[in-house]
C-alpha cells in the first residue's frame, strides 16, 4: 500500500510492529509469530478444539434413502429448486459441513412445506418425518451442544470502526460534538448490518480521510482560548449614534450638542471577557442656572455612574468611569440627564460630546475551557512540574483510552518523540500535544478493534477483559468503553456474574444506548432505507418529509422504550401502545394528540400493534405506487420468523404497474401464483402480506383497493388461517419461539460483527432458553448474548 510509509512515519512505529498491525488491519497474515505478538500482549490460556464426532452408519441406511425418495427429484442439478442441490450429501461428514442447509430443511419439513403437498410426488409418512427431524436435531445440531463436545466460538475478522462507531468514539474519546465520519466513504453491509468485519474493507482514500479528520478533531478538541489582553478602542463623534435626533451639530469640532435630555451611544460594543473596564468620554458643558450638565454612563440601560461635566466649550476634558462588566455585546451610552432652559435669558444648558473610549479588560476572568480540554488535559505543567512529564501523562491516558487497553511503555516512547519534535520547533505545551494525539487517531490500534489470536490456529482463546469490555461497549453503545468498564477490566472483575449483570443494566439505561436503536434497530427494521424512499405523491398526497421523519422516530422511540424499560421482546410482535406526534397520530386516525413532541399512546383497537403494523415497516415494504404483499411477506419471514425465502426464479414475470391492474391486488397476485414455478415461494410469502393489505403503501388504514373491498384473510402452509392484521399478529405470537431465535440471531450477529454459522446454533439455543426463563426481558437476552461462548471467545482459524 503506497500510503503506509507516511502513516508509519507519523505514528513512529517500528517496521516490524507496523507491518504486523496493518497486516491484520488489512486481513493479511503477519509473516512471523514475533510480529503477531506485537499486536497485543494480552493472551490467555487456549482451549484446544477436539475433532468432529465419528461417522454414523444410520445416514446411509435411512437418511440417504429418504432424500433420494422425497427430495432429489426437485433438488438436484443446476436448476435445483430454491438453489439447493442435495446430490453431494452422500455421507454424514458432508452433511455436517452444511448444517445451515440442514437446519433450513428441518424447518420446512416440520412445517409441512416440503415436500409440497400440492405436488403429485410421494409424501413421507408421519413416522418417516419424525425420524428425519429427530436425526437432524440429534446428529447435526445437538451433537455440537453436548457438554462433552468443545464448543466452536467462531472467529471474528479484525474490523475497523464503521462510520457510526467512529463518530461515537471520537465524541467519547475527545469530547467534541461533530461527526467527522460523514465525509468517509459509506460502509458496506453484510448479513444485514454495516459492522461486519468481513465486509468492512479498507480503501486507500480512507487513510487520507483519517489523516484529515484527525487534524480537525484534535484542533477542535484542544481549542484552548488565548488569554484576553487589554486593549483600547476609541470612537469619534461621527461614530456615535444619538437619541433624540433633536441633538444638533454646532461646528466641525464639537459635532454633538445636547440642549435637551438625550444620549450618545455605541450600539453594539463587544466586551471580550468578564473583567474591569474603563469607559471614558470627552465632553464640555455650559453652566446655566446653578448647575453644570450631568452625564450618566449606562451599559445596556443600567446606570454605572453620573459625572458633572464642568469643562468649558473649546476646552473639553476627558471623564472616566471604571466598572466590572460581563462579557458580550452591549450598548454603551453617555446620557445628558439634567437639561435646563433659562427662559428669561433664552439660554439652554448644553453638553457637547466629542468622543467615547473603552479600555480593558483589566484582571479578566479567564473564559471557561471547553469540556474537551478538561477531558484530555489530565495533567498540566506548573512552576514545579516538568512540562514533558505532564505531557507523558496526557499522551499515555489518551492512548490507553483510544486503544481501549493498557499501553506498552515502548508505545509511549514513540508517541513522546513526536511531542519532542513539536516542542523543538517552538510549539507551546498544548499545541505540541496535538501531534502525538493525531498519531494515535490514525493508528490501527485506534481505527481497528484488534483481538489477539491463539498461537495455534485450531485453538480457542477466551478474550481478555479489555477486549471483552470493548466488545460489550461497541455492542450496546457503538462506542468505546467508559472509565467504569475500563476500571473493572483492569481489576479482572468485569465478568463476575453480578458485576456483569449490573453493568449490562447500567449500560441499557445510559443515554448512549440510543446507538442501539439507531444502528441495530435502524438496520433490522430497515429504517435507514426509509430515508431514501420516495412514495408517489399522486397516490399518497399526505406523504412529506415530516411524515417520513415521524415514522422513523416512532420505531426508534418504541425500540428505546422496550430497551430502557426492560420490556419483553414479544412487545415487538404485539403491543397495545406506540409513540406518536400530531403528524403521525393524524395519519393513524388517532385523536387528542397535539404538538410535535412524541408521546406514548394506548392504541384504541387491534388494527395496529408491534413493529409489523408500524408505518415505517409498511412503507419500506411497499412500492412507490402500491403495496407489495410479497415484500411484506418476505420482510416477516426474514425479520420475524427467520425463514428467508430463496431468491425468485430469473424467468418469473413481474406484476404490471398499478394503473393496469384489474380488481384488487390480491386477485392479481392469486393469478400470478397459479403458475407452479411461483407457487412454492408465494404460498409462504403472499398470505403474510395479504394480512396487511388493509394498510396502504405508506401505512394508512383502508378498507378498499381499486374500489373493491379488501380481503385480508390468509392461510399459511400447514393450514393455519387468520383474518387481518390482528389475526396475523396472533399467528406470529404463536410462533414466538421462531421470533426469539430470529431476534437472538440478529442481536448476536450485530454484537459479534460476523455472520452466524451452523456451530452457533448451540449458543443461540442457550441464549433463547436463558431469555425465555427470565420472561423474555430485553436485558436478559442481552446478558445471555454477552455470556455466550461466541461473545467471550475466539478461535484462531475459522471453521469451514
Amino acid at each position: 500500500m503506497v500510503l503506509r510509509p507516511v502513516l508509519f512515519a507519523l505514528v513512529g512505529m517500528t517496521a516490524t510492529a507496523s507491518t504486523a498491525v496493518w497486516a491484520l488491519a488489512l486481513n493479511e497474515k503477519p509473516k512471523d509469530v514475533t510480529a503477531r505478538a506485537l499486536v497485543t500482549d494480552f493472551t490467555e490460556s487456549p482451549v484446544r478444539a477436539e475433532p468432529a464426532p465419528a461417522e454414523d452408519p444410520v445416514f446411509k441406511t435411512k437418511v440417504l434413502p429418504f432424500i433420494q425418495k422425497y427430495c432429489l427429484d426437485c433438488h438436484k442439478g443446476e436448476k435445483a429448486k430454491g438453489g439447493l442441490s442435495l446430490e453431494s450429501y452422500t455421507s454424514e461428514a458432508q452433511a455436517r459441513k452444511d448444517r445451515k442447509n440442514w437446519s433450513a430443511m428441518q424447518h420446512v419439513i416440520a412445517s409441512g412445506e416440503m415436500p409440497p403437498a400440492a405436488s403429485k410426488k410421494p409424501q413421507p409418512t408421519k413416522d418417516e418425518k419424525e425420524f428425519i427431524l429427530d436425526w437432524i436435531e440429534n446428529s447435526l445440531t445437538k451433537v455440537d451442544c453436548s457438554p462433552s463436545t468443545p464448543k466452536d466460538p467462531g472467529r471474528v475478522t479484525i474490523r475497523r470502526l464503521n462510520r457510526a462507531e467512529y463518530n461515537n468514539t471520537i465524541r467519547d474519546l475527545c469530547g467534541v460534538d461533530f461527526k467527522p465520519a460523514e465525509e468517509f466513504p459509506s460502509d458496506d453491509v453484510g448479513y444485514g448490518f454495516d459492522n461486519i468485519g468481513d465486509v468492512l474493507s479498507f480503501q486507500p482514500i480512507l487513510l487520507e480521510k483519517y489523516l484529515a479528520a484527525a487534524d480537525k478533531i484534535v484542533t477542535a478538541a484542544m481549542n484552548i482560548p488565548e488569554p484576553i489582553k487589554s486593549s483600547k478602542q476609541g470612537f469619534g463623534a461621527q461614530n456615535i449614534l444619538v437619541i433624540p435626533r433633536s441633538a444638533k451639530a454646532r461646528d466641525p469640532i464639537n459635532k454633538i450638542v445636547f440642549t435637551s435630555e438625550g444620549s450618545g451611544f455605541l450600539e453594539k460594543f463587544n466586551f471580550p471577557a468578564e473583567g474591569e473596564y474603563v469607559v471614558r468620554f470627552k465632553a464640555w458643558g455650559t453652566k446655566i442656572g446653578d448647575a453644570y450638565p450631568q452625564a450618566t454612563v449606562r451599559v445596556d440601560g443600567k446606570d454605572i455612574k453620573t459625572l458633572t461635566v464642568d469643562a468649558e466649550q473649546g476646552k473639553s476634558q476627558v471623564y472616566e468611569v471604571r466598572a466590572k462588566l460581563p462579557a458580550g455585546e452591549k450598548r454603551v451610552a453617555v446620557a445628558f440627564t439634567n437639561a435646563f432652559e433659562d427662559k428669561a435669558n433664552k439660554k439652554f444648558r448644553e453638553m457637547g460630546l466629542e468622543r467615547i473610549e473603552i479600555e480593558g479588560p483589566f484582571n479578566p476572568v479567564p473564559p471557561p475551557e471547553p469540556a474537551s480540554v478538561k477531558l484530555l488535559l489530565v495533567a498540566r505543567p506548573t512552576s514545579g512540574t516538568d512540562a514533558r512529564a505532564a505531557a507523558e501523562k496526557v499522551v499515555a491516558n489518551f492512548a490507553r483510552r483510544a486503544y481501549r487497553r493498557p499501553v506498552a511503555p515502548n508505545e509511549i516512547v514513540r508517541l513522546m518523540q513526536l511531542f519532542d519534535v513539536a516542542t523543538k520547533q517552538g510549539e507551546a505545551f498544548d499545541k505540541a500535544l496535538r501531534l502525538p494525539m493525531k498519531a494515535v487517531l490514525v493508528s490501527p490500534h485506534f481505527l481497528y478493534r484488534i483481538e489477539d489470536d491463539p498461537k495455534n490456529p485450531n485453538d480457542v482463546r477466551t478474550i481478555n477483559d479489555f477486549e471483552f469490555a470493548t466488545r460489550l461497549s461497541y455492542f450496546l453503545w457503538s462506542s468505546m468503553p467508559d472509565e467504569e468498564l475500563f476500571a473493572l477490566a483492569a481489576k479482572g472483575e468485569l465478568r463476575k456474574p453480578r458485576t456483569l449483570e449490573a453493568q449490562v443494566k447500567r449500560m441499557l439505561k445510559d443515554p448512549k444506548v440510543r446507538a442501539l436503536s439507531e444502528n441495530f434497530a435502524g438496520q433490522w427494521l430497515q429504517l435507514r432505507n426509509l430515508k431514501t424512499l420516495s412514495p408517489d405523491k399522486g397516490y399518497y398526497p399526505n406523504w412529506d418529509e415530516s411524515l417520513r421523519n415521524a415514522m422513523i422516530q416512532e420505531a426508534e422511540t418504541f425500540f428505546e422504550f422496550v430497551v430502557q424499560n426492560d420490556r419483553p421482546i414479544l412487545d415487538f410482535l404485539d403491543a397495545d401502545y406506540t409513540f406518536v406526534n400530531d403528524k403521525l397520530a393524524k395519519h393513524y386516525g388517532l385523536t387528542d394528540v397535539k404538538g410535535n413532541e412524541f408521546r406514548k399512546v394506548k392504541l384504541p383497537d387491534t388494527r395496529r400493534g408491534g413493529i409489523i403494523t408500524m408505518a415505517s415497516t409498511l412503507t419500506v415494504t411497499s412500492n412507490p405506487t402500491r403495496t407489495s404483499p410479497v415484500k411484506r411477506g418476505k420482510w416477516i419471514l426474514e425479520n420475524v420468523l427467520n425463514t428467508p425465502p430463496p431468491p425468485p426464479a430469473p424467468d418469473v414475470p413481474e406484476l404490471p404497474p398499478a394503473g393496469q391492474l384489474k380488481g384488487t391486488l390480491r386477485q392479481q397476485m392469486e393469478q400470478h401464483r397459479a403458475d407452479p414455478k411461483c407457487a412454492v415461494c408465494h404460498n409462504k410469502l403472499d398470505p403474510l402480506g395479504f394480512g396487511l393489505e388493509n394498510f396502504d403503501g405508506i401505512g394508512g388504514w383502508r378498507t378498499q383497493d381499486n374500489k373493491q373491498n379488501i380481503d385480508s384473510t390468509g392461510e399459511l402452509p400447514g393450514g393455519v388461517k387468520f383474518n387481518g392484521p390482528a389475526g396475523l399478529r396472533k399467528v406470529l405470537l404463536g410462533k414466538a419461539d421462531q421470533f426469539r431465535n430470529c431476534f437472538a440471531e440478529k442481536l448476536l450477529t450485530f454484537g459479534l460483527g460476523r455472520g452466524l454459522e451452523y456451530y452457533d446454533k448451540c449458543a443461540i439455543d442457550d441464549i433463547v432458553k436463558a431469555s425465555k426463563t427470565e420472561g423474555d426481558k430485553f436485558s436478559a437476552l442481552v446478558l445471555a448474548v454477552v455470556k455466550s461462548d461466541p461473545f467471550q471467545k475466539r478461535k484462531g482459524k475459522r471453521t469451514e
